[in-house]
């Protein structure tokens, strides 16, 4: 039986802190790969999108596009540190290590911190900065200089974020995985009593720092939450953003509802217990063996400490990671979908004193329905499309599902109510389409039957990269901005876009902006590329136009590129 992916209809609102299986897993000690994809969507705190953030992994950067969604192309990384960053200027910059199964999909949602500006003073003068929820620096006189340690007398701008660790959404937009590195040079996993980022700014934006020997005082409110369980004295922790690790360093005195202590430089600052961790991991089925359950929300809750921490399972089912030694759990999963949340699944487990892989877990829905859409996509000759996906539409959801080499494709929904769904299909090959197919009510399985592709595609982008086609006929678009044309486009693991000043004018033009992937280890890093548009009619026409040129990857090989490309204006 062939394995059904089943595919949320909501981005998921946890993050992914431990995470991958396998019977043949990697552990600490085994260091091995793994490929992996990353996507998912870049969110503001209040959940708006981030566009245009940079995202990087590997030696892959992607931008988020407008509804702060990005997919980078398949990378290998170690299976135990696999590690993505996201930036933006005005917010404060994002990284996680996470822990991956070979041929995962990771689909996340990030969300940024912004950088507030909390306190300004003089550089000559001692001052207390507060964030407003709680969170307190205090700042010796001439304590700051520049970035390289030379003298700065102006004025000291302060950004600072309190991140409260009760909060609900902490695992969305914290630094790091809560992995950390103690004084012995040993791996923990940490239970966090509080976090403070802070960065310090010139006027004119230059970043500034501590001086060497001076050191500021930190404060953080203990939550009424933890009161109970917050030691007198706790260890400190920075963020290292190279390793994707908090590094204890110093410690925090608990002082009244307080904990009170001293740094010598800034990133971000946690409190934080460690305890030593054992390996746990498994995997998730619906229903039976055959059907991995991705993007089930895995809950793992400490009893002892009452802290939670979340994990996602990826594209074959799978969750792992590392979790306190000889503590007990209660582990539950939950599918989250536009119906609502389900919890399928109520566990408690351990505790652990080695590492451990749990047998397999199997589920059933009881109060989520799912229909499962198959079909069959034929060219004009009666032949399989083998190079060629159905566009599901399910409300305002889409999910592209790619045919197998028999033409065939299948796909299991969440159906919430008793909206339509509609199929479309796409031939790459031939760059058709097909009339869109629509069904109301459907029951599971909805079988749509052999669907004909023979329509010519009004939209594509096909890039000739190295001889080889790759085309594009989903999510094209195209901006106009300060006289300068943007064309892009996105399909199942390509993306391209590029730019060029023409004025709206036909003729041979250099390509000022060019990128373009395709799961490809190469990123490019100079082109020498020219458009020749041969068609810029009056707005509901089309721009049509062809690319040619060369590109250079970042391992410093020269390829040839062409294309052609028709966007509606």
């Amino acid at each position: 039986m062939k394995n059904w992916k089943l595919l949320s209809a909501v981005l998921l609102v946890c993050a992914t802190l431990w995470l991958a299986c396998g019977e043949d897993y990697p552990t600490p000690s085994t260091g091995k790969n793994a490929q992996v994809t990353f996507t998912g969507r870049v969110l503001t705190t209040g959940n708006e999108p981030v566009v245009n953030a940079e995202v990087r992994a590997g030696d892959e950067i992607t931008y988020t596009d407008a509804n702060g969604v990005f997919r980078l192309p398949e990378l290998k990384l170690p299976a135990l540190n696999a590690i993505l960053r996201v930036q933006k200027a005005g917010y404060f910059a994002f990284s996680r290590a996470y822990v991956v199964e070979n041929k995962s999909l990771q689909n996340l949602t990030i969300q940024l911190l912004e950088k507030q500006l909390i306190h300004s003073f003089a550089a000559s003068q001692s001052s207390t900065a507060e964030t407003g929820n709680g969170a307190r620096i205090n700042f010796p006189a001439n304590a700051v200089t520049m970035a390289d340690g030379s003298a700065y007398s102006g004025t000291v701008r302060v950004y600072a974020q309190y991140l409260d660790p009760t909060a609900p959404d902490l695992d969305l937009h914290m630094p790091g995985d809560l992995r950390g590195i103690n004084l012995g040079g040993e791996e923990q996993t940490l239970a966090t009593f509080g976090m403070l980022g802070v960065e310090l700014e010139s006027t004119t934006g230059e970043a500034l720092r501590l001086a060497a020997g001076q050191e500021a005082e930190i404060s953080m409110p203990i939550p009424s939450e933890k009161a109970a369980v917050a030691p007198a004295t706790i260890p400190l922790w920075h963020y290292d953003d190279a390793t994707a690790r908090w590094v204890e360093e110093g410690f925090a005195e608990k002082i009244g509802d307080r904990y009170v202590g001293k740094v010598s430089h800034f990133s971000f600052w946690n409190c934080d217990v460690g305890v030593p961790l054992v390996h746990l991991s498994g995997k998730i089925f619906l229903e039976n063996n055959d059907q991995p359950l991705s993007w089930a929300v895995v809950e793992l809750t400490v009893l002892s400490q009452g802290w939670t921490r979340n994990a996602i399972t990826d594209n074959n089912g799978c969750f792992g990671g590392q979790v306190p030694k000889n503590e007990s759990f209660l582990m539950e999963i939950r599918v989250q979908t536009l119906c609502g949340s389900e919890l399928v699944y109520s566990q408690n487990i351990g505790p652990f004193q080695n590492d451990v892989v749990l047998s397999d877990i199997i589920v059933q829905l009881q109060n989520t329905p799912t229909v499962l859409v198959s079909g069959l996509l034929q060219n004009c000759n009666g032949q399989a499309v083998q190079d060629g996906y159905a566009l599901v539409t399910l409300g305002n959801k889409q999910y592209t599902v790619p045919t197998e080499p028999d033409g065939s494709f299948s796909q299991v929904l969440f159906k919430c109510n008793s909206e339509p769904i509609t199929v479309t299909g796409y031939d790459l090959d031939a760059l058709n389409t097909s009339p869109t197919s629509t069904f109301n009510n459907p029951s599971s399985p909805l079988l749509v039957g052999t669907i004909q592709v023979c329509t010519p595609i009004a939209e594509f982008i096909e890039i000739i990269y190295d001889g080889q086609s790759y085309k594009i006929v989903e999510n094209i678009g195209r901006e106009f901005v300060g006289g300068k044309t943007n064309i892009f486009g996105e399909s199942i693991g390509k993306y391209v876009i590029f730019q060029f000043e023409n004025n709206q004018q036909t003729g041979t033009f250099p390509v000022d902006d060019f990128y373009f992937y395709n799961n490809s280890p190469d990123s490019i890093q100079a082109f020498n590329i020219n458009t020749t548009i041969t068609q810029f009619g009056p707005q509901g026409q089309q721009i049509i136009g062809t690319l040619s040129g060369t590109v250079q990857s970042n391992t410093g090989q020269t390829h040839t590129v062409g294309g052609n490309y028709q966007v509606n204006y």
